[in-house]
């Protein structure tokens, strides 16, 4: 009791002997005879002693009727705490405020000695009240007129008023207070109110109880704090704000009295000896460290385990404040895999605004291990692995071979190669990248090998788009997917998914046709350990594991294939099968898989509204921007490590579904002379613009097709070294405007003098097309479909897929 509050309580208690001195002295009037003085004082006697038997029955009546309420919204908040796929580490937490319960064995005595000593030296001999801080709290009501303006609470109550009550400061809830505390007392152990206290009560920073209030102010557990930290804590507790030293120097004076004052009371309680205590000295406390939840990429992790969480029925309260255990797929190996192949393989040059999304999935499970959706999920809380959906190119081609397959048509089955493949029924005509040929017709191993445009869609055409469509579906692709149209172009990727969807996808086919939903929540429980939720994997097979095995088969031939446009992925340790995908050079994937885990990396550019609408071209310094260049490179890097000490194992063989269909016929271009205007490129090839009239067709005499007649073999190509007016002016073809400036006179095998692609051979030295061979050196295409930095494989083409 502060000197003040002494003077107060002096002074209350003097005046009733200051009025009745007055009333002496003023003396006056008749002296009362005996006998009247004597029943004046006996009804006097029967009256205080009448009221005071009503006022104590009255109490006890309301004590008799008050009941230990249910513990309040406070009290039942507890953070919910999110662990990694092994059940104990922490990835994180969500919390409306930071509270961690801990038994009060795993709080060292000389914590529960400290806080004692600050807050109830007489805690475990007190009743549950302290009956002079009740005396005091009652006088300053009547002084304040009913306004309650503080009081003595002893650990028992401020326990109550946490626990049950609230902070309201009126008569009634204090007259509460004091009738719930006299009965917990009663009915719970000292050691167990004090556990509760030290788990409820607040310490500032936004947490509250020991536990965490160590982590914040000396970044480690309860367990492992001092006795110096201990009695710092006990000084903070009892007004974070100007007993935190770090907040300025008159709280770190503030704090200093208050520490010695705690450690005092420490001895004077018998916990501590006079000699450890003038030794002590209040200990260094850490500056506050303010993080967000989401903070880095790993907060995408969280963002996303919150909002399945929120889909399997739990509100948001609970969430924040239920205390929950949470125990998601990610595997914390897996996901610094990602990080780091993200991290190290990420081009750098013109790539401001790239955005990357990387999401792994367990087949035949559909658990998630790793996700990248960003570097920091604060400052663009867009999940580039979840919420970004982008066209997938060519990475849907292994879905139409599986609907191919199941009707029946082999790998061996023989369709179109040649640009452009322009059926009447067609609508628009469709280009290979580059406009590249590749004989009248191609099986469907090197259709995938090379991702040959013209052949799928002549496919697609054959057994029909709708059956592309429910393969597609069946494999995991949402049903609301966006722009899935009933379209032979469905083959080319024009529908969008999200890089988690993709990844899905892909591990339906590497568990041999049985696909699951993909999820990131194992199970949840709440504090008693009951299960909430747990998930229950459900494959359903979708595909006959045959149709897959060959599927998977033509895949490998991507990876394998002395053209295949994912050469890049032989560095993997292991059997694998992917595919390439690219949309105009807006989108670039890499989508594949081993028997273990299926993973898809996907690349878009531009900020904000601008995402995914701004060209890759470009990016990383080159001219093109394949999916079988940086998306390869991350994906080989992130498997190599996430699949470290992993069995090999091999794929099935290939099974030989069906029987070879013959190309279907194409139309016999009829030559002509006319002038064609140009149209614009198109969501499915590069168009006229890029390889017709004005660069090689009709305006030069060439046939319909953009090839030169005069001079020409029977494909069109100029034996005295190609047409001097091809491709002159394309910007997408090679280093040097689309040719090789340096071509050989060996006609129909390398590019014309001034530009144009080579029909059957080489491409020149600085990345002229080789139409159906080898890239030039510093990245030219060798008419498949990925080519760029390493050549041999295709470069970019805004209105080409690939």
């Amino acid at each position: 009791m502060s000197d003040q509050e002494h003077a107060d309580l002096e002074r209350h208690a003097a005046e009733p002997r200051r009025r009745y001195a007055a009333r002496r002295k003023g003396g006056g009037g008749k002296r009362r005879r005996g006998w009247r003085k004597f029943v004046s004082l006996k009804a006097f006697s029967l009256y205080f002693l009448g009221t005071a038997f009503l006022g104590f029955l009255g109490i006890g009546i309301v004590y008799a009727m008050t009941d230990i309420p249910e513990p309040n919204d406070f009290a039942r908040s507890e953070s919910t705490i999110v662990y990694w796929n092994d059940g104990e580490t922490e990835l994180g937490r969500f919390s409306a405020q930071a509270r961690e319960s801990v038994d009060l064995a795993d709080i060292p005595q000389h914590v529960q000695d400290a806080v004692i000593a600050a807050e109830d030296r007489g805690f475990y001999s007190n009743p549950g009240f302290d009956p002079v801080g009740i005396a005091r709290a009652g006088f300053g009501f009547i002084r304040e007129g009913g306004e309650i303006t503080g009081g003595g609470s002893t650990i028992t109550q401020q326990y109550v008023k946490n626990y049950y009550l609230t902070e309201e400061q009126t008569f009634e809830r204090k007259l509460n207070e004091l009738f719930v505390s006299i009965k917990i007392d009663q009915q719970m152990e000292k050691d167990d109110i004090l556990a509760s206290y030290l788990n409820t009560i607040w310490f500032g920073r936004g947490v509250y109880g020991v536990q965490m209030a160590s982590k914040a102010y000396f970044d480690k557990p309860v367990s492992e704090i001092s006795v110096e930290e201990a009695a710092a804590l006990a000084s903070i507790l009892r007004s974070p704000g100007l007993y935190d030293p770090t907040l300025g120097q008159e709280n770190k004076e503030n704090f200093e009295g208050r520490f010695e004052y705690v450690i005092n009371g420490m001895v004077s309680i018998g916990a501590l000896d006079a000699q450890t205590a003038e030794e002590a000295e209040p200990p260094e406390v850490l500056p506050e460290e303010k993080q967000n939840l989401y903070e880095g990429p790993n907060g995408y992790l969280l963002q996303q385990v919150r909002k399945e969480l929120q889909e399997a029925g739990i509100d948001e309260a609970e969430i924040d404040s239920g205390g929950l255990r949470v125990v998601t797929t990610f595997d914390q190996e897996a996901q610094s895999a990602a990080l780091d192949a993200v991290d190290e393989e990420r081009p750098t040059e013109n790539a401001e605004h790239v955005r990357i999304g990387l999401a792994a999935v367990r087949p035949g499970d559909g658990a998630v291990v790793a996700m990248y959706g960003g570097e920091d999920a604060v400052e663009q809380s867009f999940n580039n692995a979840v919420d970004g959906k982008q066209q997938a190119g060519s990475a849907f081609k292994p879905f139409t071979l599986a609907a191919a397959l199941e009707e029946g048509i082999s790998l061996e089955s023989r369709f179109s190669g040649n640009s452009p493949f322009d059926p009447p029924e067609l609508g628009k005509p469709v280009n290979n990248q580059n406009e590249a040929d590749y004989g009248e017709d191609v099986d469907l191993i090197e259709a995938t090998e090379r991702s040959i445009n013209t052949a799928y869609v002549d496919l697609t055409m054959e057994i029909g788009p709708s059956k592309v469509l429910d393969a597609l579906y069946r494999a995991g692709a949402p049903e609301d997917s966006e722009d899935f149209e009933n379209d032979a172009r469905v083959t080319l990727g024009i529908g969008k998914v999200s890089t988690v969807e993709m990844a899905g996808m892909y591990a339906t086919l590497a568990a041999g046709g049985r696909q699951t939903d993909w999820y990131t929540v194992q199970r949840v429980t709440d504090p008693a350990g009951n299960v909430l939720h747990e998930a229950e994997a459900e494959p359903e097979q979708v595909f006959d594991a045959d149709v897959v095995a060959d599927v998977t088969y033509a895949m490998t031939q991507v990876v394998e294939g002395e053209n295949g446009t994912g050469e890049v992925a032989q560095a993997l340790d292991r059997p694998s099968a992917g595919k390439t995908g690219t949309h105009q050079e807006l989108t670039a994937w890499y989508a594949g898989f081993t028997p273990q885990l299926s993973a898809a990396v996907s690349f878009i550019n531009g900020e904000g509204e601008e995402a995914g609408t701004k060209s890759l071209h470009g990016v990383g310094g080159g001219d093109s921007f394949p999916g079988g260049g940086y998306p390869a490179r991350i994906w080989t890097a992130f498997m190599n490590a996430a699949l470290e000490g992993e069995e090999v194992r091999e794929f099935p063989e290939r099974a030989d579904v069906g029987e070879p269909v013959n190309p279907s016929p194409t139309p016999t271009p009829t030559p002509t002379h006319e002038t064609r205007p140009p149209d614009p490129p198109d969501d499915d090839e590069r168009g006229d613009e890029n390889g017709r009239d004005e660069n090689g067709g009709d305006q030069s005499g060439g046939d319909e097709n953009g090839r030169d007649e005069s001079g020409g073999d029977e494909n069109g190509r100029d034996e005295s070294g190609g047409d001097e007016n091809g491709d002159e002016g394309s910007e997408w073809d090679g280093d040097e405007n689309g040719g090789n400036q340096n071509g050989n006179q060996n006609g129909g095998n390398d590019g014309g003098d001034e530009g144009g692609d080579g029909g059957g051979g080489d491409g020149g030295d600085e990345g002229g097309d080789g139409g159906g061979g080898d890239g030039g050196d510093e990245g030219g295409d060798g008419g498949g479909d990925d080519g760029g930095d390493d050549g041999g494989g295709d470069g970019g083409d805004e209105g080409g897929w690939n």
